[in-house]
C-alpha cells in the first residue's frame, strides 16, 4: 500500500511536471508566438524563482510539526491551488508582445510556487517511509514507473486532446489543463491517504528552539550557508547532486528538442505523440531492471552501466543519417533505455546521503536536503531553457517556417552532442561514489545504535 501510495503521488506531480517539460516551452513559440530567447528567458525566469522557492520550502518543513506527519499536510493544503494555477498557465489572456511575456512569466512562478508546495513536501517523505536501501531502490523504482506512466499518458493524449478539441472550444490548451488539473488532484490525495511517515522523534525534539522563531526566509539564508558547508563535507551528497545538475541541463535539451525535430527535421508532427510516448514506455518497461541492477549489485554501477546504454544511444542518432522513422525510433529507445537509470537511481541515492550526514555529523535534514537538490536540479533547468532558446535563434529557427539545413544540424546537435557531453560528466563524478550497499548497512547499524537509549 505505501509503495503504490507513493507511486500514485509522483504519477499526479508528473502529470504536471511532464507537461511543462515536454510541452510548455513549445506551446511559448509555436503556438503563443514567443520569440525563443524571450521564451527561453520567461521559462528560466520561472525556474530560478523555483529553484530558491525549493530550501524556502524545505526550511519551513523542517521546522513544521503536524499531527498526521511533517510531509503529508503541505501536500494537501496545496493540492488545489496547484491544479487551478497550473490551468492558468495555459490560458491566453488577450495580451500579445512585453504583456503576454510577462503573464506567462508570472503564471508560470505561481503554478511553480504550489509545485513546491506538493511536490518537495513529496521528495523528502521517501527518507521518511523507509530506512532500508533495498526497500529505496524498489520505492524509487514503482516511483518512477509511475511517473513515466504519467509522462506517457501526457505524451500520447495531450497532443491528440488539444488536436482534437481545436475548432471546438475557443482555448483548448485551457481545458485540457483542467483536466489534468482534476486528475492530478485526485492522484495526490490518494497519495496522502495511501503513506505513513516514520517520526524521527529524537530528531525533531533535539532542534534548536530559537530557529522556531525564524522567518522562514531568513532561516533559509542561513541554511544556505550550512548547506554549502555540508556539501563541502558531505562527498557523497557533492558528487550526487553534482550529476543531476550536468544530466539535468543536458537531457532535458534531448526531450524539448524532440517536438521540434519531428515537426521540421523529419517533417512528420503526427509522430510527436509516437516519439514521446516510446521515451516514456521505455522508462516503465527498464526501471523494474535498473532496481533489479542496483540491488544486485550497486546504484553506482547501474549509473555506470545506464551511461554505456546512454553514450551508444546518442551517437548512433548523431551519426544516424537514415530519415526513416524505425531508426529514428529505434535511436531514441535505445537512449531512453539507458536514460531510465539516471530517473531510478539519483532520487534512490539522495536518501541514501542522508543517512551520511546523520552517520557523519549527526543531523539528518532530509528536508532541506531534498530542498537545495532540488534547487540544484531546478538551476540546471533555468540554464537549460536559456541556452536551448539562444542556440535557437543563433541557428536560424523561426516557428512555423521552413528551416535551413544548418539549423536543422543546430538542433540535432544541440539534442545529442549536450546530452552525450553531460553523461560523461556525471561518470566521472560519480566514478568514486563511494556508498555500496555493505556500507549503507553499517551506517544504518551504527546509526540506530546511537539513537539506543544508554
Amino acid at each position: 500500500r505505501n509503495r503504490l501510495g507513493y507511486g500514485a503521488g509522483d504519477f499526479g506531480c508528473n502529470l504536471y511536471w511532464q507537461t511543462i517539460s515536454l510541452f510548455l516551452y513549445f506551446y511559448y513559440t509555436d503556438t503563443l508566438g514567443i520569440a525563443p530567447g524571450l521564451a527561453g528567458l520567461s521559462f528560466a525566469i520561472a525556474s530560478t524563482y523555483d529553484a530558491f522557492a525549493d530550501p524556502i520550502m524545505g526550511s519551513i518543513i523542517d521546522r513544521s510539526r503536524w499531527k498526521r506527519g511533517r510531509y503529508r499536510p503541505f501536500m494537501l493544503l496545496g493540492a488545489v491551488p496547484l491544479a487551478i494555477s497550473f490551468a492558468a498557465m495555459f490560458y491566453v489572456p488577450p495580451a500579445s508582445g512585453t504583456a503576454l511575456v510577462i503573464y506567462v512569466t508570472l503564471s508560470h512562478i505561481l503554478m511553480r510556487t504550489f509545485y513546491t508546495v506538493v511536490n518537495l513536501p513529496y521528495l523528502a517523505m521517501s527518507a521518511s517511509i523507509t530506512s532500508d536501501s533495498s526497500e529505496r531502490a524498489a520505492l524509487a523504482g514503482v516511483r518512477m514507473m509511475f511517473a513515466a506512466a504519467a509522462g506517457m499518458l501526457i505524451a500520447l493524449l495531450l497532443p491528440k486532446a488539444v488536436a482534437a478539441l481545436t475548432g471546438q472550444v475557443a482555448q483548448p490548451y485551457f481545458v485540457v489543463a483542467i483536466l489534468i488539473g482534476l486528475l492530478a488532484t485526485l492522484m495526490i490525495v490518494l497519495c496522502v491517504r495511501s503513506t505513513h511517515e516514520t517520526p524521527h522523534h529524537a530528531l525533531a525534539e533535539a532542534s534548536d528552539p530559537a530557529q522556531q522563531g525564524l522567518s522562514a526566509i531568513a532561516g533559509t539564508a542561513r541554511d544556505f550557508a550550512q548547506f554549502w558547508r555540508t556539501l563541502r563535507a558531505n562527498g557523497p551528497l557533492a558528487r550526487v547532486v553534482g550529476a543531476i545538475v550536468v544530466v539535468a541541463v543536458a537531457l532535458t535539451m534531448f526531450s524539448k528538442c524532440l517536438l521540434y525535430w519531428f515537426k521540421y527535421g523529419l517533417h512528420r508532427p503526427d509522430m510527436v505523440s509516437v516519439g514521446l510516448t516510446l521515451a516514456v514506455l521505455t522508462l516503465v518497461l527498464f526501471a523494474p531492471f535498473w532496481v533489479w541492477v542496483a540491488q544486485r549489485y550497486s546504484k553506482r554501477f547501474a549509473w555506470m552501466a545506464g551511461s554505456l546504454i546512454a553514450t551508444v544511444g546518442y551517437l548512433g542518432f548523431w551519426l544516424n543519417s537514415d530519415p526513416a522513422m524505425a531508426m529514428q525510433l529505434a535511436w531514441i529507445t535505445l537512449i531512453g533505455v539507458g536514460t531510465a537509470s539516471f530517473a531510478v537511481n539519483y532520487w534512490a541515492m539522495l536518501p541514501d546521503t542522508v543517512e551520511f550526514n546523520e552517520w557523519k555529523f549527526g543531523e539528518r535534514n532530509e528536508a532541506k536536503i531534498a530542498g537545495f537538490a532540488a534547487f540544484a536540479h531546478k538551476s540546471a533547468l533555468a540554464v537549460n531553457a536559456v541556452l536551448l532558446g539562444h542556440i535557437l535563434e543563433l541557428t536560424g529557427y523561426v516557428a512555423n517556417q521552413p528551416l535551413s539545413e544548418s539549423t536543422l544540424v543546430g538542433i540535432k546537435a544541440t539534442m545529442s552532442l549536450i546530452p552525450l557531453a553531460g553523461v560523461l560528466i556525471s561518470v566521472v563524478l560519480l566514478w568514486k561514489y563511494p556508498i555500496t550497499p555493505a556500507f549503507h548497512r553499517r551506517m544504518v547499524n551504527d546509526i540506530a545504535a546511537r539513537r539506543q537509549p544508554q
